[in-house]
């Protein structure tokens, strides 16, 4: 039987790095991508028996040759994870062009073309699962986070929109996290007042994401065109 090969991009560090574990624990050979983490990526890949690859995905021919350097791999790219982005909050009067430019090209831009190039792999392989990591905030934004929002809302759009292209064959879920792992230059001041807001009173946790994404990939075929949001009971309490 052929290696079944998954895809992380982003997957060597924080939310990414539960990913890829999981899925080595589902018995798949992961593909680690990283970009300013690749030492951190070769470190996991070699602890989970994967393989680490760094590409800038804002480049377009690097994205490319991603794709080719997976197509070089024993097995078959059926698992595709679109986890990388970038989360920089700013008032949004005085937002630079290259701060949306980024935020865009990263967190929206990139997922759509990882889709395109892995549709024809996974329909060689005659399977195919993707999960996009979106966020709650693409419906609430966060203040100063607007540009980001609109990159997950995006983002979900896109999910919904290719889990309806694309079956039966290949399924498209998301997974939306709240305070999954809050970012690390928060003070704590800032730390309580989030956690304030979860009715869980807690982070969800890296593990819980990775947990769900692994379900999405693993579970029910008639599961496709899904947001599962874990977040601990924010959305619930907006």
């Amino acid at each position: 039987m052929s290696r079944k090969l998954a895809l992380v991009t982003g997957g060597a560090v924080r939310l990414g790095a539960a990913v890829s574990r999981a899925l080595a624990d589902a018995g798949f050979t992961v593909v680690v991508h990283a970009n300013r983490h690749l030492e951190k990526a070769e470190a996991l890949a070699a602890e989970i028996g994967g393989v680490a690859f760094g590409a800038d995905l804002t480049d377009r021919a690097a994205l490319a040759d991603l794709f080719t350097r997976v197509d070089a791999l024993e097995g078959e790219l059926v698992a595709l994870v679109n986890n990388a982005a970038i989360f920089e909050d700013h008032p949004q009067a005085t937002l630079p062009e290259d701060t949306w430019d980024r935020h865009l090209a990263l967190n929206l831009t990139a997922p759509f073309l990882c889709c395109q190039h892995a549709y024809p792999r996974m329909q060689a392989a005659g399977e195919g699962h993707i999960v996009n990591l979106l966020d709650i905030s693409s419906t609430r934004p966060y203040r100063d986070l607007a540009h980001y929002s609109a990159t997950k809302a995006g983002l979900q759009a896109l999910t919904t929109g290719l889990a309806a292209d694309w079956a039966p064959l290949i399924r498209v879920n998301g997974v939306a996290p709240g305070a999954a792992l809050m970012p690390e230059w928060y003070s704590p001041a800032q730390r309580a007042a989030r956690l304030n807001r979860i009715p869980q009173k807690a982070e969800v946790g890296a593990d819980a994401i990775a947990g769900t994404v692994r379900f999405l990939i693993e579970g029910p075929r008639g599961i496709t065109g899904e947001i599962i949001r874990v977040d601990g009971g924010r959305s619930a309490a907006w």
